[in-house]
């Protein structure tokens, strides 16, 4: 049954609001998340004391995502083709524009990455710009979660029935975009300082003034992707009150066998089993530590503090004049008192120490983010008294841990280079004759030679500080197995050299040194004796 206008805005209408009504409820949440991590947690809590009282904040949540992140990205991010099996395209230039594209992606990767870690996921979104050259009309941005409509109830993103996003742009932006219309502008909103909504999301915002120019007005557009009926529709609550669609068009970018693709990519690590397009935030997984280590301290601090030396004297005994000599402390100062013994005059307030059953709470809260963090201490920069053998068995644990990590990383790369790809093929002008740099010479880029279906493989693919090191010291282990079973040497050479990283150089053969006449006659006349070999080692007699 064809839909009406009518029908499509009541879509885009009920699938925002469903968005709309879940990040709500999540804001305070993903706040605290959020402050933890920017060592400011202490932001969004009242406390009738807080004048008087000190409050002490720890890096953990800031350290178990870093620590995470930098074993995650060890190096530029890269693909390897695997080629059509019906021997379409040129695998070669295919393999250019995804490494060329993706080196300059790394960052927008890195920030999705660590959204992903900190809220419940994010989002890669690719999407055309201005560029004077073809491969740079195609930019991708970091998203946060909150910004993505998503089919909930999908078992699996390729099962997904729509896709949307919500974003902002300014008003001369959507002029140039959608033509001249009656905007009704607005300051753009923020997801953890604003929190007024209502259903046709006419909120005002921060800033917001009749007098504002154009350059501080903003649009909020809605961009949903229909699957089910192969739909792209644009849709604004700040034209005619949302009453007419913006743009309605067909899904420009198919994959190979014609099916529909959004420009988003999905960053996930962690999924809500029984939702699985609902992710599982690392830091909420800590986050309970954080926060009894952070009211721990807090308490330690402020008794640390009380913990003055006083003292009590008997009333009379002392007058001003004697009492400011006490509390001066001046070496050899003659204080009088009017008393046969200064015994009862004076005497120390005592002090009743913490209890020792806080350092073992911070003992268990220690463990329990050790648990939580999924890495071990050394890669955190923390010392240990562990073995060699107990390294080696830490190292296998936390590298199978992140490996699991780095290969959601990696389908996320592989997904979004497949997309640059496919968003590529229509803004190719075959007239143009582009040529492109490549391991085999110069190449000309033609829709029709990277039309084809590609399948990419990460070739980071499990990469961390620990795994690197523990395959390093796997091979070098193997080397005289693999001398015994006839491998030769230059393979195994070679190897190295790209295990190792060493310089290329190193794979040059040396020119054969030139062959003396006292050599060749040496040689022809057989072996030398004993003696003589024993003589020439020890330098002669």
């Amino acid at each position: 049954m064809p839909r009406t206008e009518k029908d499509r805005i009541q879509f885009i209408r009920a699938a925002l609001q469903q968005h709309t009504d879940c990040w709500d409820e999540e804001r305070p949440r993903m706040r605290r998340y959020r402050n933890a991590y920017l060592t400011r947690f202490y932001e969004d809590m009242d406390s009738s004391d807080s004048d008087s009282s000190i409050r002490v904040e720890t890096a953990d949540a800031y350290a178990s995502i870093e620590s995470l992140m930098g074993s995650l990205f060890t190096k530029y991010p890269s693909v390897e083709v695997a080629p059509d099996v019906t021997g379409r395209g040129d695998l070669i230039l295919t393999k250019e524009l995804s490494n060329n594209f993706l080196k300059t992606c790394r960052s927008q990767i890195e920030n999705a990455a660590r959204m992903a870690l900190i809220y419940t996921h994010s989002f890669l979104k690719l999407a055309p710009r201005e560029s004077n050259a073809l491969l740079g009309k195609i930019a991708m941005r970091a998203v946060p979660p909150w910004q993505v409509i998503l089919d909930r109830d999908a078992a699996a993103w390729e099962d997904s029935r729509f896709i949307g996003h919500v974003y902002y742009i300014s008003v001369d932006e959507a002029t140039e975009k959608f033509g001249a219309k009656k905007w009704h502008g607005s300051g753009q909103r923020d997801y953890f300082t604003d929190s007024e909504r209502n259903t046709d999301r006419s909120y005002r915002s921060y800033g917001d003034s009749a007098d504002l120019p154009n350059e501080y007005l903003y649009i909020e557009i809605v961009e949903m992707y229909d699957f089910i009926n192969n739909e792209l529709l644009f849709w604004s609550s700040a034209w005619k009150s949302g009453e007419e669609l913006l743009e309605r068009a067909a899904i420009p970018v198919l994959t190979f066998d014609g099916r529909p693709m959004s420009n988003i990519v999905p960053f996930y690590f962690a999924r809500r089993p029984d939702r699985p397009m609902e992710g599982y935030s690392a830091l909420g997984r800590v986050y309970d530590q954080c926060f009894e280590k952070n009211i721990l301290r807090t308490f330690w601090a402020n008794a640390v503090r009380r913990d003055s030396r006083q003292f009590i004297y008997k009333e009379g005994a002392f007058d001003d004049e004697a009492l400011a000599k006490i509390t001066s402390g001046v070496d050899g100062a003659m204080i009088p008192v009017d008393n046969d013994t200064i015994s009862g005059l004076i005497d120390v307030v005592p002090v009743v120490p913490i209890s020792s059953n806080h350092a073992a709470y911070l003992n268990y809260i220690e463990q329990d983010l050790q648990k939580g963090s999924l890495t071990a201490g050394f890669t955190r920069g923390e010392a240990s008294r562990a073995t060699a053998t107990e390294v080696t068995a830490l190292m296998q644990y936390t590298a199978s841990e992140l490996g699991k990590m780095a290969r959601d990383r990696d389908a996320t790369i592989e997904q979004a280079v497949l997309l640059y790809i496919r968003m590529l093929l229509p803004l190719i002008d075959d007239k143009e004759k582009l040529v492109i740099a490549t391991t085999e010479g110069a190449k000309v880029l033609t829709s029709q030679k990277i039309d084809a279906d590609w399948t990419f493989y990460a070739t980071d693919g499990g990469s961390t500080p620990m795994t690197d090191a523990l395959r390093k010291q796997q091979i070098t282990g193997l080397i005289p197995i693999l001398i015994q079973l006839g491998i030769p040497m230059a393979a195994i050479k070679d190897e190295l050299i790209k295990l190792f990283e060493l310089p290329v150089t190193f794979s040059e053969v040396a020119p054969a040194a030139p062959t003396s006449t006292s050599t060749i006659g040496n040689t022809l006349a057989g072996p030398p004796a004993p003696e003589a070999v024993v003589s020439n080692a020890i330098g002669g007699v």
